[in-house]
C-alpha cells in the first residue's frame, strides 16, 4: 500500500501517465470537498490521470507526502503541492486513499482547492511532521477495532457538551491544536486549559455537535474523519462542517490535533459522496455507525 501511495504522488508530479495508469484502479473515484471549485467527484481512472498531468504540465505542480499512515486497506496522506508560481507557495492538505489490492480505488481530500497559501497556521513544519507510527510495535487498527475511538468519542462528546472540565482531562499540559488557514479563527489553540475553555465557548456559540465518522490508528497516532453539525449565529438552521484531523498521544492524552477542514457559514463536504450508504453521519442524524449519540435526530428549524 505504501509503495503503490508514494508512486502516485511522484508520477503525479512527473506527469507521468503510464505509472498514474498501474497505480490508479480504472473506476476510481475522487471526492473533493464543496463548495469548492471543480468539486464534483472525478469518476475513472482516465479523466483523474488527465486532470493530474494537465495540472503538472500547465503549472509546474509537484506533490509530495509529508506525512503518511496505513492500516490495512485504509491510509492518510498529508501531502503538499508546489507550482511554478513561486509567490503562491505550498498549499498543504489531507486525503484519505482506500486500495484494491494495489490499486488505489478511492480519495477522499480535505483540501481547499485552488487557494494558494492553505496550510496549518502557525505549524512548525521546517521541523518535519513526527511520525509517532514509525516504528511502533502495535497494530494498524482501522474502524471499530481502534484502540483509541473510545477515548476520542468520549472526547468529542465532551465537546459537544461544552463540559470544559471533562475537556481538560484528555489534554497534555502543552497541547496544541493546529487549523488550516485561511479558516477564520485558525491560530493554534495551545495548553490544556485554553484548549478545554475554547471547545466550551464554541459549542454554545454554535450549539455544535462532533461526531466521528471514521478512524485509522497506530501507536501513539490516530487519525480521524469527523463532521461538526452546528448552526451559525443568529440562525437555527442546522448546517454541517466535514474534515479530518490527526492525533498525537503522549502518556495516554491528546498532545497535538491538525486540523483539516473548510469553514463556511454554509455546509461544506464531500460533493457526491454517499454518506449515509457508507454509514456516516447525515444532516438530521447526527450520528454514525461508529458514533451513535443520543438526541441525535435533529430537524431544522
Amino acid at each position: 500500500m505504501r509503495e503503490s501511495i508514494e508512486r502516485f504522488y511522484a508520477a503525479a508530479g512527473d506527469a507521468d501517465e503510464s505509472v498514474l495508469a498501474e497505480v490508479l484502479h480504472p473506476d476510481v473515484r475522487h471526492f473533493l470537498i464543496a463548495p469548492d471549485p471543480g468539486d464534483e467527484p472525478v469518476v475513472g481512472a482516465a479523466p483523474l490521470i488527465e486532470s493530474i498531468a494537465g495540472a503538472a504540465r500547465a503549472l509546474g505542480a509537484r506533490w509530495s507526502v509529508d506525512h503518511l499512515l496505513v492500516a490495512g486497506g485504509t491510509a492518510c496522506v498529508e501531502w503538499s503541492m508546489t507550482t511554478d508560481e513561486a509567490e503562491h507557495g505550498a498549499q498543504r492538505g489531507c486525503e484519505w486513499v482506500e486500495l484494491d489490492g494495489a490499486r488505489i480505488d478511492e480519495f477522499r481530500s480535505y483540501a481547499q482547492t485552488g487557494i494558494a497559501g492553505t496550510e496549518l497556521d502557525g505549524y512548525p513544519y521546517a521541523q518535519g511532521i513526527p511520525d509517532a507510527a514509525a516504528g511502533a510495535a502495535s497494530t494498524p487498527r482501522a474502524g471499530a477495532d481502534s484502540e483509541r475511538l473510545p477515548g476520542i468519542i468520549a472526547y468529542y462528546d465532551a465537546c459537544t457538551a461544552a463540559d470544559a472540565e471533562a475537556l481538560a482531562r484528555f489534554f497534555t499540559d502543552d497541547v496544541v491544536h493546529y487549523f488550516v488557514r485561511p479558516n477564520v479563527g485558525s491560530a493554534p489553540v495551545r495548553g490544556r486549559e485554553h484548549l478545554a475553555r475554547y471547545w466550551r465557548k464554541v459549542a454554545r456559540l454554535i450549539d455544535a455537535r462532533w461526531v466521528v465518522e471514521s478512524i485509522i490508528e497506530r501507536g501513539d497516532e490516530a487519525v480521524i474523519e469527523w463532521s461538526m453539525y452546528w448552526a451559525p449565529a443568529g440562525g437555527d438552521e442546522r448546517i454541517v462542517t466535514r474534515g479530518t484531523e490527526w492525533y498525537l498521544f503522549r502518556d495516554g492524552l491528546i498532545a497535538e490535533i491538525r486540523s483539516y477542514h473548510r469553514q463556511l457559514e454554509r455546509s461544506t463536504e464531500l460533493g457526491g459522496f454517499p454518506y449515509a450508504d457508507r454509514g456516516y453521519s447525515t444532516l438530521g442524524h447526527e450520528a454514525s455507525n461508529l458514533h451513535p449519540g443520543v438526541g441525535a435526530d435533529r430537524q431544522n428549524g
